[in-house]
């Protein structure tokens, strides 16, 4: 895209996701056509379209993206976006016939699409009829209403039109947001979001006078090649800092020192403290620095980036809450190659899995000065010397020790993605196999890392319960799947029948025990209550883990089961989860956010397979609050400890997230990884459709949760409170929704108070 005014990589579009866009937006409903404006003074060949007056009216104040599909001759158009004088706002050529997203700008009224070739000396002329521009429309109401009038279903009747409408705007719905949030063109709006955002919420911390008791934090940096105008740079940003306790030690390598020292001593002034390094190197750097700190703590600060001018005050005022952080850490921003704001870096708390995985907290981690030097920072780590010390911090830290404040306290250089540099991968992967004791590889794109657990000897046996209810035809597939292609062979199945009186299934039971031998059929003719069901099977299961797995579920990859087992397998976990995708190949369980829609949902749920999710996650293992209960692993003593599933309160829903909160709470890791992947049915064999019985038990189930966990407002841990509770995409919200203090990862104390929202 190309912004009159303003130019950024960030705005092109990607020929795969234009790809992914067409096959994901195959729907009943088409576009909601644009009707042509008045004819102008256009290119030949070119037509013009005026936007509806709804949006027409939302972008007087704000820009936004627009899922639009072009029809014209050729492969593709140039779509000019004008105001009501006609003035050119943006220009982008989007391809045709296919769904794609065009960012509007504030202020944009008309459309005009100019084929390939139009204007051309010598090119034919195009009529007009040829030319069709039409978008989707986003908002719940307005889609239906769209579907009804204009989609394709057979259903003869008004009512039965409506159903269908209703269903398949649904389906659409999710699609059209998982299209958006992952679009190029998305991100001119969340910029400017984010901008109007950090005017208000960055830097705003503010605090009483601290102490003489309050520990004091030394920032160490390994200056190497950093150029001297960065140094200066991140100096102002010190010097502006709203608290005054704390230092800044500069490492120098010998050449430096001995060709700038001077210099540099004299422009940075005697605020600042310059050392000798025995290299030029990040870990001899640090290394010197750190035996230089006078201070309690200690932050390793990159000078290429700037602290915000409250990042000390919120610091030692965490640290004066809660004296005993072992690893304090910060979120940040990402900004462009002026200096200038693009993103938020919103984090969790403290997540085990992912900063092994991706090394996730960042650039300002504040550790105890002591315990650092006592550990020592190991120069043989290289790039990867602060990762290796966190590593071991965080492997003696008591529970809860490791905190994070929920606010941008660091603006970080330009192109930093998420993950490790590149410079720095290859030493992480050294150090956590090293820490680890097992193999550690990069995974592909070069920026994270995924550690090879091995499953125990001998293989534990796994017992996976099946619930179901005839459909031959579902269940058959599920089973003959599960039984062909699944590397890991201890297992076995425990079918839990739900009154089935098909001839078909009974055969299929036989055919089952037939394949796979080690298989039991357990009977049950009481209504349907799916914890009841799957306590059944477990209490029919030997296994020493215990896998529920819904009827509708289909196995692609056969190492999924010996992936699940090998997290399971660690002591620290509770509960591991899969990535279930759609039978289009679209998510549909990337993981459960505890707090969405004041309850829990499936983050980027309808996000194409390969979608990174935001800042990555969903492309690494992580932990989270919980997961989804149509495939979940847990091993039986914690299964024994904290469950079973609460069959009286939780018939249909909310059961596998009260499990899951329930492992939380007592200490156990509940683990998501997307190396084990498989396909969801979801719903095929009970069906989509609810009754209004039926969601009557459902808002009654829902608010028996709240009653226990306080969902509606549930500050998820793995979540952040600058994010959006009513986005399935990670949006940036427009304003703080919890506290913004020091946070641990416990789920105890993720229910804030009434009112917190911002604090």
């Amino acid at each position: 895209m190309t912004l009159v005014g303003e130019a950024s990589e960030w705005f092109k579009t990607a020929d795969e996701e234009i790809g992914r866009a067409g096959a994901m937006l195959d729907s009943e409903i088409p576009p909601l056509w644009l009707g042509r404006d008045k004819p102008g003074k256009d290119l030949p060949g070119s037509c013009r379209f005026r936007l509806p007056a709804v949006l027409r009216a939302r972008l007087k104040s704000d820009g936004l993206p627009l899922v639009v599909q072009a029809v014209a001759p050729g492969n593709a158009v140039r779509i000019e976006v004008t105001d009501g004088d006609g003035a050119v706002l943006a220009s982008e050529t989007l391809p045709t016939g296919l769904t794609t997203t065009l960012f509007l700008p504030r202020r944009a009224a008309r459309l005009r699409v100019i084929p390939e070739g139009a204007g051309d000396p010598g090119a034919a002329d195009i009529p007009q009829g040829e030319i069709r521009l039409g978008y989707f429309p986003m908002q719940k109401v307005a889609l239906k209403l769209h579907a009804f009038a204009n989609g394709t279903f057979p259903a003869a009747s008004a009512r039965a039109r409506w159903k269908a409408a209703g269903a398949a705007a649904r389906s659409l719905r999710g699609a059209l947001h998982a299209l958006v949030t992952a679009s190029p063109a998305a991100r001119a709006g969340e910029s400017a979001h984010y901008r109007a955002f950090r005017r208000r919420y960055v830097g705003d911390f503010r605090t009483g006078a601290f102490s003489a008791h309050t520990a004091r934090l030394s920032f160490l940096s390994a200056a190497r090649e950093v150029p001297t105008a960065d140094l200066i740079a991140c100096n102002a940003a010190l010097a502006a800092q709203t608290d005054s306790g704390f230092e800044w030690v500069i490492a120098l390598s010998p050449a430096r020192m001995a060709a700038e020292g001077q210099e540099l001593a004299k422009t940075l002034g005697p605020a600042v403290r310059l050392v000798e390094a025995k290299g030029a190197d990040l870990a001899s750097g640090l290394k010197a620095a750190l035996s230089a700190a006078r201070e309690v703590l200690w932050c390793p600060l990159d000078p290429a980036g700037r602290p915000t001018e409250d990042a000390v005050a919120m610091i030692r005022d965490a640290i004066e809450l809660q004296y005993d952080s072992v690893i304090l850490y910060t979120d940040e921003e990402r900004c462009d190659g002026t200096g200038a704001a693009l993103a938020g870096v919103f984090k969790p708390a403290y997540n085990r899995h992912l900063f092994e995985a991706s090394a996730y907290m960042g650039h300002l981690m504040v550790m105890p000065t002591i315990t650092s030097c006592l550990m020592g920072l190991d120069e043989s780590a290289g790039e990867a010397c602060v990762f290796d010390l966190a590593l071991r911090l965080a492997a003696k830290a008591a529970p809860g020790t490791i905190r994070h404040i929920p606010r941008v306290a660091y603006s970080a250089p330009a192109g930093q993605a998420p993950g490790f540099r590149p410079e720095m991968l290859e030493d992480a992967a050294r150090v956590l196999a090293r820490h680890r004791g097992v193999p550690v590889t990069p995974l592909p794109g070069g920026r994270h890392l995924r550690v090879h657990y091995a499953v125990p000897e001998p293989a534990p046996l796994v017992s996976i319960v099946v619930p179901t209810r005839d459909r031959a035809g579902l269940l058959g597939m599920a089973l003959r799947s599960l039984i062909a292609k699944t590397d890991y062979r201890a297992f076995e199945i425990v079918i839990v029948d739900n009154g089935s009186v098909e001839p078909e299934t009974f055969a299929l039971f036989d055919e089952s025990k037939a394949l796979w031998p080690a298989t039991t059929v357990v009977r049950d003719d009481g209504d349907f209550n799916f914890p009841r069901i799957c306590n059944a099977g477990v209490s029919a299961s030997r296994g020493g883990m215990i896998l529920l797995l819904n009827n509708d579920i289909e196995v692609v990859d056969g190492a999924w089961l010996t992936e699940m087992v090998a997290l399971a397998s660690l002591p620290q976990t509770g509960v591991v989860g899969a990535k279930l995708l759609f039978p289009d190949r679209t998510v549909q369980h990337g993981g459960v956010i505890v707090g969405l829609f004041r309850y829990a949902d499936h983050w980027f749920a309808h996000s194409a397979a390969d979608a990174p999710g935001y800042e990555d996650r969903l492309l690494v293992r992580q932990n989270l609050s919980a997961v989804t209960g149509a495939c979940l692993l847990i091993r039986r003593t914690v299964w024994d400890e904290i469950g079973p599933l609460d069959a009286v309160r939780f018939a249909e829903d909310c059961n596998d997230v009260d499990l899951c909160l329930k492992a939380r709470a007592a200490g156990y890791d509940v683990v998501f990884t997307p190396h084990a992947e498989l396909i969801h049915h979801e719903s095929a064999s009970r069906g989509k459709k609810r009754s209004k019985a039926h969601r009557a038990r459902l808002k009654a189930q829902r608010a028996r949760m709240e009653g226990i966990w306080h969902t509606s407002r549930f500050i998820d841990p793995h979540y952040n409170p600058n994010l959006a509770r009513k986005s399935l995409y990670a949006a940036l919200a427009q304003k703080p929704l919890g506290p913004r203090s020091q946070r641990s990862d416990s789920v105890t104390a993720a229910m804030a108070p009434e009112g917190a929202e911002g604090r």
